[in-house]
């Protein structure tokens, strides 16, 4: 082992490709994550939280469990309850 380098953790989180799934680029894949200033705002003035997943995560998730995410994660930052908060892609289930 000596000389190997671990393959998982922060160094993995790192080297993946963080993806916007709250935005589509024109072509219909989503952009990198971290917007510029401009594109933070809405056009009511709020800001728009970005919700950010690896790539590969977001190639599998569907149309509607993105919507569900990014709706549960900009749920507390445009209500003025300060900071945004680390949401869960994927819900819970009610039974």
């Amino acid at each position: 082992m000596e000389g190997k380098k671990p393959s998982g953790g922060l160094r993995k989180w790192f080297g993946e490709k963080w993806r916007d799934i709250s935005r589509k680029t024109k072509s219909g894949g989503h952009p990198p994550c971290g917007a510029s200033a401009g594109t933070k705002a809405r056009k009511d003035g709020k800001r728009a939280y970005p919700k950010c997943v690896p790539a590969s995560k977001a190639s599998r998730m569907t149309d509607k469990q993105k919507k569900s995410a990014v709706t549960r994660k900009r749920k507390y930052g445009s209500t003025g309850r300060g900071k945004a908060k680390m949401v869960s892609t994927n819900p819970k289930k009610i039974t």
